[in-house]
Formats: structure tokens, C-alpha cells, sequence
């Protein structure tokens, strides 16, 4: 005969509830349909051009910051409440790349999407650049097998001390690093300009570059200084899998229509930009300019383009999949 949960009694078919338990369950349908409410109105949000491209640029640096968590803050309490706390993820209020609705698939995307174009298997030696909270970092733990590697780095200090003491590999092969690198949104107390930085990792070390959602944030010398240091760590014939906004003739024409949900404003001549107080904010490249960048670096010319969502159109990668707004390039190191 089977055991029936008392939270599923109080039918008269098995055990009494006791009023404790009768309350939580009254309380746990409700407040699972709040949660989801609350996520799914973040999400439309963040598709909406009036949200992204016009109040959000308006709002100090520190105002936005805080209102993510004050946002988020309460669905991680009732995540608690309902029981579907993960310990080994980050709580979403922490959360600040990625997709924060559902992280730990957008990871198990990720892992899938760089063994379909990047030719990642478990023998590769894998540098995330922007590594967050360890969207790709946690699946490639369990991935990469002892002839792997994975090297994860970032600029945002809270970020790299969550990683550093939540995420461990049984391989001992997970590694991650803070860069002290100045970025007006992401990390306005950085010391070294990004247009200075050297990777702190020796010559052609690596056979996969990830960088997810980070040259949107940054400016023409910086990404140009990112992709020769990206050259100097990667081994021959290796792949840099790396996310944009690109500006071309179609995306430029659905920039402006309804179905858009960025438009960049601002153009200054390789680049385009949402806020001219905050450039870092959001950057869109025109894709010309994106591939001399890579042809003088000594990638093969030109990448592999998927296409994102993020104009209007219909991108290459599920929108689910975390990766679907962006457009993405695969470059192969010649």
C-alpha cells in the first residue's frame, strides 16, 4: 500500500494536517504563482525598448544595482519557502550575468552550444572570459574530464569569491581569477584599463575562448586589446566563441520596428552605444569593423555567425537557452 505525504492528506484518506500544515499549503500554490509572475515580468521587461534603452540608461549606476536586488531578492526567499532552493547555484539576487530564471539550464545550453560550433569535448582547455557566477563554469566541472581544463575570469570581485568557494571540480581542473580591470558599469574601482590588460595565462594555453554578453560591454580599444591578448593564449586552429549586438544593413532596419528589444541610439563610428553617460551600459559593433578587429589578429576571416534575437528577429539559439537575444561569432585562430 503506498505512503501518502501528509502535505497531500487532509482529504480524508489519511493522516490529519496539522494547522501549521494546512497554512503552508494554502500559502505554497499562491506564492509560486507570485514567483513566477515576478519572473516572467523581469523578462518582458528586459524585452521591451522603453525599459532597456530608455529608463534604464537614465538610472545611476548604483540605483540599478540596487533595484536588481531588491527585485529579485524576495523570489530567492520564496524559493526557499516553496523548497526550491539549489545551494549549489547562485542566488538569483547574486546573479548578474546569465539568465537568472533558469541558470542552470542556460549553463547546460552553453556546454551544448561550444560543443556544436566550437568543437569543445572533454579533453579541451577552456578559458571563460566574464565568467559571472559560474553559469558555464559549474556544467564544464562535471564535463571536462582530467585531460581538460577550465580557467574562469572575471572583474567583479563578489563574483570570483562566490565561484572560488562554492565551485570545485573532482578533477582538481577548475580555476578562477579576478581582474582588476575598470569597467564604468561592471567594476568602476578596477585599477587597470582594459585596453592595458595582459591575460595572466602563458602563450597558446587554450583551445576554446568563451565570452558571453562581455564585448557588449565594452569600447573599440578594449575589445581590440581582449581579442590580441585572446590570440596570444590560444593554441592554433582554436575557436573563440563570443557573443555581440552586430550592427549590419538587416539589423539596422529592425532596430526601429516593434519586435525590437534594443535600439542603440548613439553611433560612434565603429560602435554604437545606448547611453552616452554610461557607454559600457550596452555596445552594438557594426560587423565590418568586428572582423578587421579578428583578421588582425590572426583569425580566419570570416567567422561563423549565428545570428540573436535581439533586433527582432528570429535568432539561431533558443531564446531559453540564454543565448538567444545575442548575435554569436566562432572564430578559428589560423
Amino acid at each position: 500500500m503506498a505512503v501518502k505525504d501528509p502535505q497531500d492528506a487532509d482529504d480524508g484518506t489519511g493522516p490529519a494536517l496539522s494547522p501549521g500544515q494546512r497554512v503552508a499549503k494554502a500559502v505554497k500554490a499562491p506564492l509560486a504563482l507570485v514567483v513566477s509572475a515576478l519572473e516572467h515580468l523581469r523578462i518582458w521587461l528586459l524585452t521591451r525598448k522603453w525599459f532597456s534603452s530608455v529608463l534604464l540608461p537614465v538610472l545611476p549606476r548604483q540605483l540599478r544595482w540596487f533595484l536588481r536586488k531588491v527585485y529579485l531578492a524576495p523570489i530567492d526567499v520564496a524559493d526557499r519557502l516553496l523548497g526550491r532552493h539549489n545551494a549549489d547555484l547562485p542566488s538569483k539576487a547574486g546573479t548578474f550575468t546569465g539568465a537568472v530564471h533558469d541558470f542552470a539550464a542556460s549553463g547546460e545550453a552553453l556546454v551544448n552550444a561550444l560543443r556544436e560550433v566550437a568543437g569543445m569535448t572533454t579533453s579541451s582547455h577552456v578559458l571563460d572570459v566574464g565568467c559571472g557566477v559560474g553559469r558555464l563554469a559549474i556544467p564544464s566541472s562535471r564535463f571536462l574530464g582530467p585531460d581538460g581544463s577550465y580557467d574562469g575570469i572575471d572583474i567583479v570581485p563578489d563574483g570570483i569569491a562566490w565561484c572560488k568557494q562554492h565551485i570545485s571540480s573532482p578533477n582538481d581542473n577548475v580555476h578562477f581569477t579576478l581582474a582588476d580591470v575598470y569597467n564604468k558599469e561592471y567594476n568602476p574601482k578596477g585599477r587597470v584599463q582594459a585596453a592595458d590588460y595582459r591575460f595572466p595565462y602563458e602563450d597558446e594555453t587554450f583551445d576554446v575562448v568563451v565570452l558571453v554578453s562581455v564585448f557588449t560591454h565594452m569600447l573599440p580599444a578594449e575589445v581590440e586589446r581582449y581579442v590580441s591578448e585572446i590570440a596570444r593564449v590560444m593554441k592554433k586552429n582554436g575557436r573563440m566563441f563570443a557573443t555581440y549586438s552586430l550592427i549590419t544593413p538587416e539589423s539596422l532596419q529592425l532596430m526601429d520596428s516593434p519586435a525590437s528589444a534594443m535600439r542603440f541610439k548613439h553611433h560612434r563610428g565603429s560602435h554604437w552605444v545606448i547611453s552616452e553617460r554610461v557607454p559600457e551600459l550596452a555596445v552594438a559593433y557594426d560587423e565590418p569593423y568586428i572582423r578587421e578587429v579578428y583578421a588582425k589578429s590572426g583569425f580566419a576571416d570570416p567567422p561563423d555567425v549565428y545570428v540573436g534575437a535581439w533586433c527582432g528577429r528570429t535568432g539561431y539559439w533558443p531564446l531559453d537557452s540564454g543565448l538567444g537575444d545575442q548575435d554569436t561569432l566562432v572564430a578559428t585562430k589560423l
